[in-house]
């Protein structure tokens, strides 16, 4: 296991150790478009890479760049038509549909961050992209909408402590 992954594994553990009885966040992991999900971490000792593994790869048996719909995960980050269909991303044997994509500022660096809210069902999932690529994955645990804000709460977060370890 890398560094970074064991990091952030830690940093997820105590999120859940401090919160709550039930986590608001469920799972959450990081994506590149060179190493795919390099970190994935679930609740409770949960293995949270079934709900970040794509529909078309369920046993993992892609190389990580390649296991995502690449074309799909970029249309997130367009401004779409406000009459056309929400775009559509399949993880985890689910196709979540995004309800909303704003840009906010890093608390950190200052920088512009893309920040989409998806929706599949009751469920609901944080994504942030950074500048340099990487991507952030936060799903709630449930359909608490107070869960949903401490997801992207956490999800913010976990942006600020990839930019202090370099990245």
């Amino acid at each position: 296991m890398s560094p970074v992954t064991e990091q952030w594994e830690d940093v997820l553990r105590t999120h859940f150790a401090l919160g709550e009885e039930l986590p608001a966040v469920r799972a959450a992991a990081v994506f590149s478009a060179d190493s795919g999900f390099f970190a994935v971490a679930g609740c409770d000792g949960e293995d949270g890479r079934r709900y970040f593994r794509p529909a078309a790869d369920p046993a993992g048996r892609l190389p990580h760049a390649e296991a995502v719909d690449r074309a799909a995960l970029e249309a997130l980050w367009a401004a779409g038509e406000e009459n056309g269909p929400a775009p559509l991303v399949r993880l985890g044997e689910a196709a979540w549909r995004r309800e909303s994509l704003e840009q906010v500022t890093d608390a950190v660096t200052g920088n512009d961050l893309d920040l989409v809210l998806l929706r599949e069902g009751d469920r609901s999932m944080w994504v942030v992209r950074t500048r340099q690529g990487l991507c952030i994955f936060a799903l709630a645990h449930g359909d608490n909408e107070g869960h949903v804000a401490e997801a992207r709460s956490f999800a913010l977060e976990f942006d600020s402590f990839l930019v202090g370890q370099g990245y």
